[in-house]
């Protein structure tokens, strides 16, 4: 049997302040013995809410959202900068909305009809549904987190050839949520069901928070990366070799009054083979460390979110640079061949 519980309504059944917003939101929702929950939406897959035991200043420990998720349903329903979304598959950007593969071009419109340019794929816009039996964790055989074997649900949807103009490719995608007392994994995995290869890449676009911060000024950024990507107006990536640029590591970051909408690459990974970008508290060391398999890593600071600016880190792992389907170096890292499954492994702990 799966961990989660299909729940009605993400928000009530969480008792967030938003628990008076009808009609329902379908979710799955996963509880951890810790008192860690997750709520990931039915529709797109994306988290609703991550929750997870945080120390306070005064010791005690309270069970704090961890996530700048969504506040009620419209933004749910609009996939309000894209919070917490799934990116499939392509992500970030497309540049003009068209690509050309195995020598056919292919135009896309905008996955959602007030998005000003075509970004983040259309796993977002699917239906998605509980798999049975649970999945295959992400996170390594070892001790169990915190003292209880964490809980975990897979959810999977389907990309027909015919659903999307500009992509006649067939997919199966699918979802691993893992939960634990001080964690979330994620697996994401995409398998070729149609009849020609297809080009695919896979992220995550998640907006972590540090409880006790409103503003993202009192936080600072490490990311472990040996490259910075290097974009023009467009926020595309230049030609080329001319993309990447060498740099020695990210931070320790101060965020105050830092502007970023900037993806880096050549990630230095732990022992464990993780690559860790950490959002923290430099008077506490408290935060949080997205980690990734391998790929690139996106960062934005949410300048430009209304109400919401700055209110949390997006911190975006992705398998390639944007716009990687126009990218004649980047052809093979897209290239996914019939029956061929590609999985990319992601995540976020707690930093005590």
């Amino acid at each position: 049997m799966t961990s989660a519980t299909v729940c009605s309504n993400a928000f009530s059944a969480a008792g967030d302040a938003a628990s008076d917003v009808t009609p329902a939101v379908p979710a799955a929702r996963l509880r951890h013995p810790s008192g860690a929950e997750l709520v990931v939406a039915l529709r797109g897959a994306a988290v609703l809410a991550w929750r997870a035991p945080w120390r306070g200043a005064d010791g005690t420990v309270r069970v704090e959202d961890l996530v700048d998720g969504y506040t009620d349903e419209v933004e749910v329903a609009t996939h309000d900068a894209a919070r917490s979304a799934l990116m499939a598959p392509f992500v970030n950007r497309l540049a003009g909305g068209a690509y050309t593969f195995d020598g056919v071009r292919h135009e896309v419109a905008p996955v959602l009809p007030w998005e000003p340019v075509t970004m983040h794929g259309f796993a977002r816009t699917l239906d998605w549904a509980v798999v049975e039996p649970g999945p295959r964790s992400a996170r390594p055989a070892g001790p169990p987190d915190a003292g209880a074997t964490p809980v975990a649900v897979t959810l999977r949807a389907a990309v027909a050839a015919d659903a999307h103009a500009g992509y006649p490719f067939a997919l199966e995608l699918e979802v691993d949520y893992v939960l634990g007392a001080a964690s979330l994994d994620v697996v994401l995995r995409a398998r070729n069901v149609g009849p020609t290869a297809a080009p695919v890449a896979l992220g995550w676009h998640p907006y972590l928070r540090v409880p006790g911060h409103a503003s993202v000024d009192g936080l600072e950024l490490t990311v472990p990366a040996r490259r910075a990507v290097v974009t023009d107006a467009g926020l595309l990536p230049l030609a080329g070799p001319s993309a990447l640029e060498e740099i020695d590591g990210v931070g320790p970051l101060p965020l105050a009054g830092v502007r970023l909408d900037h993806a880096f690459g050549g990630l230095r990974p732990d022992a464990d083979g993780r690559a860790r970008t950490l959002v923290r508290d430099p008077a506490t060391g408290q935060g949080l460390a997205l980690w990734q398999d391998r790929g690139l890593v996106h960062v934005y600071t949410g300048d430009g979110l209304g109400r919401r600016a700055r209110a949390a880190v997006a911190v975006e792992p992705v398998e390639t640079l944007t716009d990687a389907f126009n990218r004649p170096d980047c052809a093979a890292d897209v290239r996914l061949e019939p029956g061929a499954v590609r999985t990319f492994a992601f995540g976020v702990e707690v930093l005590e």
